[in-house]
């Protein structure tokens, strides 16, 4: 019999096992009841045996044991206590008080949540509930959840994601780079909301470093809420601003020869684009790679083909050694010199005269102080905010998108961070991430 309750995973000093019985194929009930003889009172706490009657027998839905679902039928006893007259229904810490779920299937569930791949459909049929049943635990985690950071940490990054919200196409995410946490949510972007926001935080005056990208209404609301702050460019963004630059000279060359062309045809290829758009430090040059050429698949070096398509243009072949110009800076110098080195490469930007090149270098002019700031630091990055934007996006779509901005507020914050702490239905349910 001590097996069974290892099989299962009840606690023989807690519960007894009456029975077992397969119910259908892959499906067992195991009938159990309340070890104790004793039970203290809940109104005067003195205890009790005496056995008043007994209740209706309860179907809770339990964790699968061994390759098969497991439903627990519980017998319950009321009491009666000769001390203050009470009659009461005993207690077993095994299932919610509806007793349709046992709490392990509802921590269960709650991990089940912090795993963002998993749509709350799946989850309601791995664990035999109903979507509801999930709505209603996620709705349980969304209001144990704060409407505001108070503290914030000495660094902080701000970014947004398409959320399609009441008050607006994007959605504000506020995270904590350093330590790798989503601090919050806000359903709009807007420079007026976020001033708003921030007002209930206690240490603005603490913020260090404000990390984002060159949208300015972010600048301004660095400059207002975070006067000691230094805001930082991160520096995925403005590197991604000069390739997008070298990007521009490609399509306009494209739509000068003509679909018909041959050159048309090495600059639409993917594999040309994504050759001309790398570091060419992260590229080995001297390894064969397999190319359409003149009605059949040859072996060619990469050399070799982007000789050929910087051949198609002198603006090309400028604008792509002005990248790599850019890069080298960007990877090989440290804050003492890059100012100079900036300063030299926006100056070579307007001597080659490349209308693209000239718009490039104007903004990273517009932004240099702040592009700056990012050598004080490598940790000082979107780097975790670009890949928290990316999970997000597929939170998102296996729950084939959240209407409610509240919803998909918690179940972020929840499979991000694992707030936990005050839920309302299942006290003893209080840190499932500790038991994990």
């Amino acid at each position: 019999m001590k097996d069974y309750y290892l099989l299962v995973g009840l606690n023989s000093k807690e519960v007894k096992i009456i029975n077992i019985n397969q119910k259908e194929p892959g499906l067992i009930e195991v009938v159990i009841e309340n070890r104790k003889q004793k039970v203290r009172c809940p109104a005067c706490n003195k205890f009790t045996s005496s056995v008043h009657d007994k209740l209706k027998p309860i179907k809770s839905i339990y964790l699968d044991s061994c390759g098969s679902s497991v439903d627990l039928i519980i017998n319950k006893k009321r009491y009666h206590c000769y001390n203050c007259n009470k009659i009461f229904t005993e207690k077993l810490n095994i299932n919610t008080s509806n007793g349709s779920i046992s709490n392990k299937v509802k921590i269960q569930i709650r991990r089940d949540l912090l795993n963002y791949n998993l749509s709350l459909k799946y989850i309601a049929e791995k664990n035999r509930v109903s979507i509801t049943t999930i709505e209603n635990e996620m709705l349980d985690i969304v209001s144990s959840i704060p409407k505001h950071v108070v503290n914030l940490p000495r660094v902080i990054s701000f970014d947004e994601f398409k959320a399609d919200t009441t008050e607006g196409k994007y959605a504000f995410i506020l995270n904590d780079p350093i330590h790798k946490k989503v601090l919050d949510i806000l359903p709009s972007r807007k420079k007026e909301r976020l001033i708003q926001y921030f007002t209930y935080c206690n240490n603005r005056h603490s913020v260090e470093f404000v990390i984002s990208d060159m949208y300015e209404p972010y600048l301004l609301v660095t400059q207002t809420m975070f006067p000691k702050a230094k805001y930082v460019v991160d520096r995925f963004h403005y590197t991604t601003y000069i390739m997008d630059a070298l990007d521009d000279i490609r399509i306009r060359l494209q739509k000068l020869y003509g679909e018909k062309s041959k050159e048309y045809k090495l600059l639409k290829n993917k594999k040309n684009v994504s050759l001309l758009r790398k570091y060419s430090s992260e590229i080995n040059w001297w390894v064969f790679t397999k190319r359409y050429k003149n009605g059949r698949m040859v072996d060619i070096l990469p050399v070799d083909i982007l000789e050929d398509i910087l051949k198609i243009s002198s603006d090309l072949m400028e604008g792509y050694y002005l990248k790599e110009e850019f890069l080298d800076i960007i990877h090989h110098n440290e804050q003492m010199n890059v100012e100079k080195q900036i300063d030299r490469w926006i100056n070579d930007c307007i001597e080659k005269n490349i209308p693209e090149f000239i718009e490039a270098s104007k903004t990273i002019s517009r932004w240099k102080e702040y592009i700056l700031n990012s050598f004080i630091d490598k940790r000082y990055s979107n780097g975790y905010t670009e890949g928290t934007n990316n999970k997000i996006k597929v939170l998102k779509r296996v729950g084939f998108g959240y209407k409610d901005f509240k919803f998909l507020r918690g179940r972020i914050l929840y499979s991000f961070t694992g707030i936990l702490s005050g839920s309302t239905r299942n006290k003893n349910i209080s840190n499932i991430k500790n038991k994990k």
